[in-house]
């Protein structure tokens, strides 16, 4: 080896040292590097298009297999960590084995796998801070931003694929890329040869030319068309085909037809194009800035944007619905807008190559490539110690550490705490992080699958079932005969005991955690100790909590159940994401036609218009839409989706209402109303939550747990590292705290001896 060999090695050597420190700082994919979740999609994944291009390649190579590259071609090492790989070519794959350089290729395998982590990386800050809910836009700037992050979103699939084709490169193979610039393209031709390369190339050799030679004789345009219209639908059907592999799933969606048939439309007529106005090659290619060229790559990414979120929808008539916050905007919106399209001109407007270059000359081993992968590691690492700058930029450490752990965004979080009460099995409309986090809690049923759980036929909806007895998130799980997770109660309070009423969502009933270890429990033998220096008054914590409780069925409860218990404070408990288990909850009573027993939220559901949800008749999006086919005789009514957006749009309202009933109730029946911001163990909220100025508005005692978790080792504070539910040590925390606070706040909660001991606690307000 010479010297200069010897330098590169080194240098791939140093670049891999970094890599993995920056894997480990940011904890990149590690569910994916490092937990190996079943066998059978990782098995599927090696076969199901392997062996097609495989056994094509035994029929047109002229070269004979061996066993060891047989071996090497199916279970390619990275195949373990990744079950999403691309499709690569057995020709390619053994052609390129150590068929340049050896340092050459390491070098660019290094290269490849740092553009993969800082794909990654990327995604990662898309996924947590610019992605939403589609029923959640209000401007044309937030529905912009919508649109360039789901497609964004895509840079999942890219790095990982560099990360892939990066460590075979390590092994010799020298794989071509997988996808280049495809941000880029030109035209939609242009946009099927750079994305996703391999799967390109798959089709062309296995569906086009046999599909295009076949139909030749019907003249050439006839093949091309009907050759690329087959290619398509095969594509759409092969993608869900590997869904099936990776996620259980069948997606057939209309969406899905319709983004694979526009796309393929696009493409058709762009190779008609190119077939009539061909364009002649230039050697040297093409270096000065094209307006014209702009233009074309701005147009095609805006439509790939376009279609991407229509593919990414959860359905037809919420993407249709999403396109209403385009009429609202601002200046600042429109000059920010204005700012993007002008930089997009000067970056689309300048040449870029359709392939990255295959070869270099250069020989020097600080080769440019080299220094640039050194300086994005470095400084991959130097912003991963937020310690060094988050006195001075305390907003930056910020988004590095929430790109630093692989959480859920706010939807994805709204959506598995539904799934606590409902089997979310449309896996292919799940986002990756929601689908890992979901595969790999699939032993854990959800509480409506078990035998402790029953639905009703009212405002209620559901609750808990008495004297039950199972085995819930791998936790013994009981109910007394009043349907309460909690030791037996009597219905009538006895002498000297004062009754605190507990009442809120999962954290609350103690997801995770066994029956003893619930802050319920805890609380109540803190607050019973022989040193709480009021021996003589004995407390009762009742537990009232039920998984997935909306803000509104927690009201349905008190007058449904609490109050028959006589307690002398209520405490209602729930997190910053309340909004969405309340608007849920109150559209599926809706739907149900179930009477609203509480007049103001049945006011609110008239003002908003979601009582046309429980209307009979078709589903028919937009008011103007029912009118005109009502107008013909025909019975309509809102669809879910439609009702969904508008009463987000009045979830403040709700929230604020059913507060306000709650006081209201609890106060009537002489019992101080608490309001317990609790969440699970996560960072505190960005921006202040409305609901607890709401609940002290309304009379209640606020207690704010929200910074609870603050500072804290959350490892050692969760039920398991996927799910943030507090675990025992957790309940411990949350009783502690509500013990300081109820001691602080004795007064208020009508704590004295004299009060409690002659049941005199009935009918005096709250402060």
């Amino acid at each position: 080896m010479g010297a200069q060999d010897a330098m590169r090695l080194a240098m791939v050597c140093v670049q891999l040292a970094l890599v993995l420190l920056v894997i480990y700082q940011y904890q990149l994919e590690s569910r994916t590097f490092f937990n190996v979740m079943a066998i059978w999609p990782i098995l599927g994944s090696m076969f199901m298009f392997r062996l097609a291009v495989y056994l094509y390649a035994l029929k047109h190579d002229n070269e004979r297999p061996t066993a060891t590259r047989t071996l090497a071609y199916f279970f390619m090492l990275p195949n373990v960590c990744f079950p999403l790989f691309p499709v690569v070519d057995y020709s390619t794959f053994r052609r390129t084995y150590y068929d340049r350089n050896a340092h050459q290729i390491y070098e660019t395998g290094t290269k490849w796998i740092v553009r993969g982590l800082v794909q990654l990386i990327v995604y990662r800050f898309v996924y947590m801070h610019l992605t939403g809910d589609a029923l959640e836009l209000h401007t044309l700037g937030e529905l912009v931003q919508f649109l360039l992050a789901t497609f964004l979103l895509y840079l999942r699939v890219s790095g990982q694929f560099h990360l892939i084709t990066g460590v075979l490169h390590l092994y010799g193979f020298r794989l071509p890329e997988t996808n280049h610039l495809y941000f880029l393209a030109s035209s939609f031709t242009d946009f099927w040869r750079r994305i996703n390369i391999y799967w390109k190339d798959f089709m062309m050799k296995l569906v086009y030319y046999p599909s295009f030679f076949k139909l030749k004789h019907f003249g050439p345009n006839v093949a091309l068309v009907g050759s690329t219209i087959v290619v398509f639908l095969g594509t759409w059907l092969l993608h869900s085909y590997q869904w099936f592999w990776l996620r259980g799933g069948f997606p057939l969606a209309p969406q899905d037809g319709l983004f694979w048939g526009a796309l393929g439309a696009f493409v058709v007529m762009g190779a008609l194009r190119e077939m009539k106005h061909s364009r002649p090659r230039q050697l040297g290619g093409v270096s000065a800035w094209s307006l014209a060229l702009a233009l074309r790559t701005l147009g095609t990414f805006a439509v790939i944007c376009v279609l991407w979120s229509l593919w990414s929808a959860d359905s037809v008539a919420t993407w249709l619905l999403m396109w209403g916050a385009a009429g609202t905007t601002s200046a600042r919106e429109l000059l920010i807008l204005g700012g993007l399209l002008a930089v997009g001109l000067a970056i689309a407007g300048k040449p870029w190559s359709s392939s990255e270059t295959k070869t270099s000359t250069a020989s020097s081993p600080y080769r440019l490539a080299n220094a640039t992968s050194m300086l994005v590691l470095i400084g991959l690492l130097t912003l991963s110690w937020k310690d060094l700058y988050a006195p001075f930029a305390p907003a930056v450490a910020s988004i590095v550490a929430s790109v630093q752990r692989s959480t859920l965004n706010a939807r994805d979080a709204a959506l598995q705490h539904k799934g606590y009460y409902e089997n979310l099995d449309n896996t292919s409309r799940m986002s990756a992080q929601l689908w890992n986090v979901t595969a790999q809690q699939a032993h854990w049923l959800p509480l409506s699958a078990t035998k402790a759980y029953q639905l009703r036929r009212d405002f209620l909806g559901a609750e808990l079932r008495p004297n039950a007895n199972i085995v819930f998130e791998d936790q013994a799980f009981t109910t007394n005969s009043w349907g309460m997770r909690d030791r037996e109660r009597t219905l009538e309070k006895p002498a000297g005991v004062y009754r605190i009423a507990l009442l809120g969502p999962s954290h609350v009933m103690g997801s995770g955690v066994s029956d003893s270890n619930t802050f319920a429990r805890f609380l109540e033998e803190q607050l019973n100790r022989p040193d709480n220096g009021n021996g003589s008054i004995r407390y009762e914590v009742l537990n009232f909590g039920v998984a997935a409780y909306a803000l509104t069925q927690q009201l349905a409860m008190l007058e449904d159940r609490v109050l028959k218990f006589d307690p002398d404070a209520v405490f209602f408990t729930d997190s910053p994401a309340l909004a969405a288990p309340t608007v849920g909850h109150m559209l599926d009573a809706v739907a149900r036609r179930e009477r609203i027993p509480f007049p103001r939220l049945h006011e609110l559901m008239q003002e908003t218009g979601v009582a046309a949800l429980g209307r009979d008749g078709v589903p028919v999006l937009f008011d103007s839409g029912r009118a005109a086919l009502e107008s013909l005789g025909l019975k309509t009514r809102m669809p879910w989706c439609e009702a969904d957006q508008r009463l987000r749009r009045s979830a403040d309202r709700v929230i604020r209402v059913t507060l306000e009933e709650m006081s209201e109730v609890a106060r009537k029946h002489g019992a101080v109303p608490v309001f317990v911001a609790l969440d699970n163990v996560e960072d505190p909220p960005r921006m202040p939550v409305p609901a607890l100025h709401d609940a002290a508005a309304a009379g209640m005692l606020v207690f704010n747990l929200f910074d609870l978790w603050q500072g804290r080792d959350a490892s050692a504070l969760c039920i398991t590292a996927w799910d943030t539910h507090p675990n025992a040590a957790g309940h411990r925390l949350i009783a502690e705290r509500l013990y300081d606070l109820i001691q602080k706040h004795s007064a208020e909660l009508r704590l004295g001896v004299g009060y409690v001991l002659a049941g005199q606690t009935h009918g005096v307000g709250v402060r």
